[in-house]
């Protein structure tokens, strides 16, 4: 009796912790908010660095609605950027769901000394999103660029250039005529998917920033196999599917995988935080 008493207990905390990790993945850890934040070429400057916010993968649907944005946005506030960057996909799906006269009002608050910058994500083009994310992303003060270079002046005059290529899955990626780009102190690319880079080793960028992948979601502790199916979901970042990487191929690049803020497919998040990825630049 004592043993099957025993067994009664364990099976109930078996299920009752079951039961709280699904809670947990579905309506505490997708609401949640982390800053990563990175030094960059530490050793090259004492001057005082450059910094740098990026954000990915917003995601904006039913469950993550304009409301669920402020909290981005007073969390990227309260860093009081040099420079914002967004890596792609700002709606989840846009003939599901859209808002578009909040969501630019949120954007809007977003403030940077130096300005903000965003490149197109895949789900930037489906449900007719492409017909509304270029003005959003505009009236919202983001320079948007496709295939395109923007050179940034910093008060100390050193210039930072971004490079911003299109979707890699929808669109029509390109790099762009970069001459001109040698008298820059940095160089940064930003592009949605980033298993792309490897196309791009050639072009010596000092920093790649990227998304989509989201890390996954879901990252069970001593079951990477959880993860490895959940990243495998996502196409063109099961190379790179989150964090810091310094390339093989280019030891003088760094490629960054921001695991997003948002979900998809389903609206769980376990072991992958939602984040804003902060970087310390020193030029």
């Amino acid at each position: 009796m004592k043993l099957l008493r025993n067994v009664f207990l364990v099976l109930l905390l078996l299920i009752l912790s079951a039961a709280g990790c699904v809670f947990y993945a579905f309506k505490i850890e997708p609401y949640r908010l982390k800053t990563n934040e990175y030094t960059i070429n530490k050793t090259q400057s004492d001057s005082t660095p450059v910094k740098i916010i990026q954000i990915s993968d917003l995601h904006i649907k039913e469950d993550f609605t304009c409301k669920r944005l402020e909290k981005v946005v007073n969390k990227v506030n309260s860093q009081n950027p040099d420079i914002i960057l967004f890596t792609g996909d700002l709606y989840d799906n846009y003939a599901a769901y859209s808002d578009d006269e909040n969501i630019t009002a949120a954007l809007q608050e977003l403030k940077a000394a130096h300005g903000k910058i965003a490149v197109w994500g895949n789900r930037d083009y489906g449900g007719g999103a492409s017909r509304q994310y270029e003005s959003v992303m505009r009236e919202a003060g983001f320079t948007l660029l496709k295939n395109e270079n923007l050179s940034v002046t910093l008060n100390d005059q050193k210039k930072i250039l971004f490079t911003g290529l299109d979707d890699s899955l929808l669109g029509r990626p390109l790099m762009p005529y970069t001459a001109g780009s040698d008298d820059s102190d940095y160089s940064i690319l930003l592009t949605h998917e980033p298993d792309i880079i490897d196309e791009y080793m050639d072009n010596n960028y000092d920093l790649v920033l990227s998304g989509h992948s989201h890390g996954g979601q879901i990252n069970i502790p001593f079951l990477p196999a959880v993860n490895e199916k959940a990243v495998e979901t996502t196409a063109l970042s099961t190379k790179y599917s989150g964090g810091m990487y310094h390339l093989k191929e280019d030891p003088d690049t760094t490629l960054y995988v921001n695991t997003g803020i948002g979900t998809t497919h389903i609206s769980a998040r376990f072991g992958v935080v939602p984040e804003v990825a902060v970087f310390y630049v020193c030029l």
